[in-house]
């Protein structure tokens, strides 16, 4: 296997150890298990239908105008890796597996600590199966932001040479949806607090990790350009370590001590921001963008954290969408000429805004494309549990037998007809995630209660009542027992310990120590 298609997959490594640095170790099982499941959602998406939707467009594709002239949406062939035997094809899906899988890991980590396993397998199925596949389509499957240069005259089109601006803003799209979906922090006066670090160590090897896997995505479709991988690692370092020392400082100057987490987000942000252009952008521009992901890591997490109360513990907008954002449009702005992508500012481009309409239009569209997919998603999912409802409370008031918990379906169904209400049916119960508003717990608490005691009393769930045996209960574990306090008749050493009272003398007390 080549060598930057290794390196290519310590990209997710690197991210996942990034996120879990800042979950308490309570909910780091809900983590683990969210990011595995999405990891292998993803992957069976990605055999099944993305590879075709991202690469399928060179045999048949959706999309409209004649060649050369052609704009492509979508491909259409290739499903379930057919005809992907060639070995072209197996290195294309080798090296874009890391960025779907990598999406699909900051998905997770927006939806672990308060989504229930339901909602977050289907959201990530759609986000990582169709949203992602899609945007690798239009960017590098010859698809219609790719063609905005040809067909239109916008520069190179859209151009991500890291190939990790795209996927930030596919995966940060999707969380803020999320984060904008579910209730928001109660407004309750207190100092702010910058957020906790409770690996520092796997901080530290995830921002390392991303940082070396730059490399294995520059230039993969540039012909001849054996230079931008080189030149995507040394701006992306140099923004990295100006993003550490910014949030470092502003940290000491604020508290009087640096943070860790803050100083990595704020350098994983740098390997996004710096994605887009790598080595076309100039030095000050790279100094530029370490200094605004610095600041973004700390006084952007304050603003989203305790201005609009969202609940952006894994800094989705900070460190992943705002800055990726910001990478792309810089591309178009500051790109030094190099292989045809001239932005704004460029000496060779005498002030042609090609370029930059080009990125300014994948930014919208690709933002647009995976909030409207996830809004609908999570509308979708909406809908489907309220039917459910609806259908049980159905067939529990035909029935003849006494239901003892019939009324709490009633008034659960009843609550739950408001939209904001219902949408609170895709959220893990207050047991999975503390950190759920108050105001949440006991619309959450009705649920199961009311479907187990009155499946056992009209005997309709006699089928699958051994299936309950291993459901989880919400009851809270039995407090341990206390440790039983042993006396040891022997030292350490083997010597018997002595019965004598100590002496006074010194000696004697020495020989008792």
């Amino acid at each position: 296997m080549e060598t930057d298609l290794v390196g290519g997959l310590l990209l997710p490594v690197g991210l996942w150890l990034l996120l879990s640095a800042g979950t308490p170790s309570q909910l780091h099982h809900r983590l683990a298990i969210a990011s595995l499941i999405a990891s292998a959602i993803a992957t069976l998406a990605f055999v099944a239908f993305g590879f075709a939707f991202a690469f399928g467009g060179r045999e048949l594709s959706l999309g409209g105008g004649t060649p050369p002239e052609r704009w492509i949406f979508a491909g259409l062939s290739g499903f379930f890796l057919d005809g992907a035997t060639d070995l072209e094809s197996l290195r294309t899906f080798v090296r874009f597996w890391p960025l779907i899988t990598a999406g699909a890991v900051l998905a997770a980590g927006a939806l672990a600590q308060q989504a229930r396993t339901v909602t977050l397998a289907g959201f990530t199925t759609v986000v990582a199966g169709v949203v992602l596949p899609t945007v690798i389509c239009w960017m590098w499957g010859e698809g219609w932001l790719y063609a905005l240069g040809a067909n239109v005259g916008f520069g190179r089109g859209t151009v991500d040479l890291g190939h990790l601006a795209a996927i930030g803003i596919v995966a940060g799209a999707a969380g803020v949806v999320w984060l904008h979906s579910i209730p928001r922090r109660e407004l309750v006066p207190h100092e702010p607090e910058l957020p906790a670090v409770y690996f520092p160590v796997r901080a530290v090897a995830g921002v390392l990790l991303i940082l070396a896997s730059t490399p294995a995505f520059a230039g993969a479709f540039v012909p001849d350009a054996s230079e931008l991988p080189m030149g995507q690692f040394v701006n992306s370092s140099v923004a990295v370590s100006i993003a550490i020392l910014t949030a470092g400082g502003y940290t000491i100057f604020t508290t009087r001590r640096p943070d860790m987490l803050s100083a990595s987000r704020a350098a994983a942000a740098a390997v996004l921001a710096t994605s887009s252009g790598g080595a076309l952008l100039p030095m000050p521009v790279v100094a530029a963008l370490g200094i605004v992901c610095g600041l973004l890591a700390t006084i952007g997490y304050y603003a989203v954290n305790e201005q609009l109360r969202w609940r952006d513990d894994s800094a989705i907008v900070t460190s992943v969408f705002a800055p990726a954002a910001v990478g792309l449009l810089a591309t178009g702005i500051f790109a030094n000429g190099a292989f045809g992508v001239a932005g704004l500012l460029s000496r060779s481009a005498g002030l042609e805004a090609g370029q930059l309409f080009a990125q300014a239009i994948g930014l919208v569209a690709i933002a647009l494309f995976a909030m409207g997919m996830s809004k609908a998603t999570l509308e979708l999912m909406r809908r489907a549990r309220i039917a459910l409802l609806i259908t049980a409370e159905t067939a529990y008031s035909q029935s003849p037998v006494p239901q003892p918990a019939l009324s709490s379906v009633v008034v659960a169904s009843a609550e739950f007809a408001d939209a904001a209400q219902a949408m609170s049916l895709t959220y893990a119960s207050v047991s999975e995630a503390p950190d759920l508003a108050s105001a949440d717990q006991p619309a959450m608490e009705v649920e199961p209660v009311a479907i187990e005691e009155t499946a056992s009393a009209t005997g309709e769930g006699n089928a699958r009542r051994w299936l309950t045996r291993f459901r989880r209960r919400n009851e809270a574990p039995p407090a341990p027992k206390q440790p039983r306090k042993v006396a040891y008749p022997y030292r350490v050493g083997g010597r018997p310990l002595s019965t004598r009272p100590p002496s006074v003398s010194s000696g004697d007390a020495r020989d008792e120590a």
